[in-house]
């Protein structure tokens, strides 16, 4: 492993603001495009009665509901009620949705295990690279 130090950083107000369709943003923070090796992170904003399909990972992932109430259903059959500062730890492979029932915003820190890391939609079986052009969710 390299011995070169890489230090950030990175003001909030200062990060991209990438839409990911259904009126959710997605704000990188640590990845590939600083020099991350071994994670995957961001902010995810998700406007009240939005949703981010069935979807699995190529990594593990943690989600942490900074505000607001989501609702996230594992593997179709297992719902959980994160409310702020609740998380969720999800392995590889684990079919999962994101769902904001509330009128309210939900703000998200999303961190995966890797800094390749991929989706794959359920639905299409389509798998595209997180942050990508492709990596988008259509309106509920």
């Amino acid at each position: 492993m390299s011995s070169e130090k890489n230090i950030n950083h990175l003001k909030y107000t200062d990060l991209p603001q990438v839409s990911r369709g259904a009126g959710i943003i997605n704000q990188p923070i640590a990845s590939k495009a600083i020099g991350a090796r071994s994670l995957h992170s961001g902010i995810t904003i998700m406007p009240g009665n939005s949703a981010v399909p069935p979807h699995t990972h190529n990594a593990e992932e943690q989600v942490t509901v900074l505000e607001g109430t989501i609702r996230i259903i594992l593997d179709g059959k297992h719902t959980f009620i994160c409310n702020k500062y609740d998380s969720t730890f999800i392995s590889p492979n684990v079919q999962h949705e994101l769902i904001n029932d509330t009128d309210q915003e939900v703000i998200a820190m999303v961190i995966y295990g890797s800094a390749n890391v991929n989706r794959t939609f359920a639905e299409t079986g389509e798998t595209v690279n997180i942050g990508s052009d492709r990596d988008k969710f259509l309106a509920r």
